[in-house]
């Protein structure tokens, strides 16, 4: 456990904060570009760059989280990317999810150990990243389908999605998404967007700019619940995520920018591969930690 304030052992050396704010860069850049929170980059890359233990990192990916989808959200809301009655119900799903994937967080931690769980942490994480690319890489949106799945299942009262003219979407399966993502989210410490963004897609009918912006909107209202939840017991550290918030703030300018110069299809494209290197990154850290404990 660590204090706000305290600087981590494992980060004193004044180099390991000038490679904090270079990773904030390349995860603003990012956000803005894919509407994403970053944290699904910021969490096990500081487990596997920085040696930071996965709650501590969970905890502080998600303050640092909300530093920089709040720029983000912002900037498209200004767009006019941004679905409002859709990414308000799926906060309420998002907030209380969140508080019970923190719960499974710390039970799973006591249940298999610090050395353990960081290898289950490492499998959760290429499981869901793997179908999110899968999901994102296989969807064209010049291919839409009669209707997204949440109008074709049961499920009253039913709403009509006004920014896409979408009708007789389920709410209750809306509100289920929701919570189904905040558990994952409370759980590994990611912003969210990640999963809602595909979600978004195939799930409800958002087009990709209505998805980034309103996905940002989600992250950035569930990580405040998340960050309060491990600020609590000390799982969050300033000297973590100020580097990365200040790396960050120009990246997620140029990330903006971007998605606004780039078609829908490219900007899929390079989401799925992005995925892909992360897992790359992980798989590798998963064998070169597991291999030496199993001799």
């Amino acid at each position: 456990m660590t204090g706000f304030l305290e600087m981590p052992a494992c980060i004193a050396d004044p180099w390991q904060l000038a490679a904090l704010a270079g990773l904030g860069l390349g995860v603003g850049v990012a956000t803005g570009l894919f509407g994403v929170g970053g944290a699904f980059l910021i969490t096990p890359l500081l487990n596997i760059l920085f040696n930071i233990p996965y709650t501590l990192a969970t905890g502080s990916s998600m303050l640092f989280t909300i530093g920089t989808s709040v720029a983000a959200w912002i900037k498209h809301m200004r767009l006019g990317n941004v679905a409002l009655k859709t990414m308000t119900i799926l906060c309420g799903g998002a907030v209380c999810g969140t508080m019970l994937g923190a719960r499974l967080h710390v039970f799973l931690k006591a249940l298999a150990g610090e050395f353990n769980f960081t290898l289950v942490m490492h499998g959760i994480f290429i499981a869901v990243l793997a179908v999110t690319a899968f999901l994102v890489w296989r969807n064209r949106s010049d291919v839409r389908p009669a209707a997204p799945l949440l109008a074709r299942v049961p499920g009253r009262p039913r709403i009509t999605i006004r920014a896409t003219g979408i009708n007789n979407i389920s709410l209750p399966g809306l509100c289920a998404l929701g919570l189904l993502i905040g558990v994952v989210k409370g759980l590994l410490g990611i912003g969210g967007g990640v999963l809602f963004m595909p979600a978004m897609l195939l799930v409800i009918g958002l087009t990709i700019h209505q998805a980034i912006g309103t996905s940002l909107g989600v992250v950035l209202f569930s990580s405040i619940a998340g960050a309060i939840i491990y600020g609590r017991t000390g799982q969050v550290s300033l000297w973590i995520v100020l580097p990365l918030l200040a790396g960050s703030l120009a990246g997620v300018q140029a990330g903006v920018w971007l998605s606004r110069k780039l078609q829908a299809e490219r900007i899929k494209k390079y989401f799925s591969i992005l995925i892909i290197l992360v897992i790359i990154a992980i798989i590798w850290d998963f064998i070169s930690k597991f291999m030496p404990a199993a001799r």
